[in-house]
């Protein structure tokens, strides 16, 4: 699994509470998802796409996502076809650490994978899909844009399983690079009763 090199961000001084943006009850995200992936145990393909989740945060480091995305290759020069990976996701986030503009997160992802791409048999391609439970283990780094809005770049180790040239259900590893663009619900309001208050 890549991981992506960045400095630690430390939080607030003295052990101050979260960032505002950070208490929200959650966020929804859309962008850009690329994929590499070796398909059906060929040399590595190149699959760009689109991904959206949503987010639920139980706790100031902790929350869960629900993420879908589709990603598709141009057409396989020797069997004419196009190949795409349907993902639907979910596990838990974890905030690794973050100050008032940015933070790191962790996540561990299971669900479906939809794969579909051709296979070739001696000289000639199959075409078909499997559908197959599938994992996603990876990092993000967030950066506030606004108190409602801020990018997110991901990097996923993405586990799923395809045909081989025997037609026998085999493993796929594929890195997926994300860059979303994030808009996160009103945060909570508190609100405080002077003594004497009704």
């Amino acid at each position: 699994m890549s991981l992506v090199a960045a400095p630690l961000l430390a939080q607030e001084e003295g052990g101050g509470p979260f960032p505002a943006a950070e208490r929200t009850p959650g966020d929804i995200a859309v962008g850009y998802s690329f994929l590499n992936m070796n398909l059906s145990g060929n040399p590595t393909a190149n699959l760009n796409g689109i991904a959206t989740s949503a987010t639920i945060n139980f706790h100031p480091r902790w929350g869960g996502t629900l993420e879908a995305s589709y990603v598709r290759a141009g057409r396989d020069p020797g069997s004419g076809h196009s190949s795409y990976v349907l993902s639907v996701l979910t596990g838990p986030v974890f905030v690794a650490t973050q100050n008032a503009k940015s933070r790191v997160l962790v996540r561990a992802l299971a669900g479906v994978s939809v794969v579909d791409s051709s296979v070739r048999v001696n000289d000639l391609y199959y075409r078909g899909y499997l559908s197959r439970f599938s994992w996603a283990i990876g990092t993000g780094i967030e950066r506030n844009l606004t108190t409602s809005l801020a990018i997110r770049f991901n990097v996923d180790y993405l586990r799923t399983k395809f045909l081989n040239s025997d037609l026998a259900v085999q493993p796929q590893n594929g890195i997926r690079v994300g860059a979303n663009i994030v808009f996160r619900f009103s945060p909570r309001q508190t609100r405080h009763i002077a003594a004497g208050e009704p």
